[in-house]
């Protein structure tokens, strides 16, 4: 399905990544929603050079594009996804000094996990019915380790 879509009507990034491995002296669209991802780190001057970031989650129209916009500004870029044992999730979390939860999975990351002082981008929101609410990626109280954090719902997602 992804290449019955034009490159130049592809608002959500289906091609992105490839289509710059393939042609990379034409620009395709970005993705909107890591385009949306850097609008907020330029809005909030989040300096990514050399800055550990953590991308939870792998699709190909947020978290695999979104790494890649990263990596070409200079971040230092991990990405996991919902299948890493929690154990290892728990460590990345602690290790990143930014982490972008993208994948969709409500309560898959813990707040208190969160380093002392890193900054959160929560694009990952998922409808539960139960609730009747939009919720995050992330279980807890982010103000009580994060610096910074986008809100579900209100953020980018």
């Amino acid at each position: 399905m992804f290449s019955a879509i034009s490159v130049s009507q592809d608002v959500d990034g289906a091609h992105y990544i490839g289509q710059l491995e393939l042609a990379p002296e034409s620009t395709p669209l970005p993705p909107v929603t890591p385009a949306g991802v850097l609008a907020v780190v330029d809005e909030y001057g989040i300096d990514l050079k050399n800055a550990s970031v953590l991308v939870v989650g792998r699709s190909r129209i947020i978290g695999s594009p979104l790494a890649h916009m990263l990596r070409e500004r200079g971040a230092v870029v991990t990405v996991a996804h919902s299948e890493v044992a929690p154990e290892k999730l728990q460590t990345l979390v602690q290790d990143a000094d930014i982490v972008m939860a993208c994948a969709g999975s409500p309560g898959l990351l813990k707040a208190e996990w969160v380093k002392e002082g890193a900054q959160v981008i929560n694009v990952g929101t998922t409808f539960v019915k139960e609730k009747d609410a939009l919720v995050s990626d992330f279980e807890g109280d982010l103000a009580t380790k994060a610096s910074r954090f986008s809100p579900v719902p209100g953020g980018v997602g």
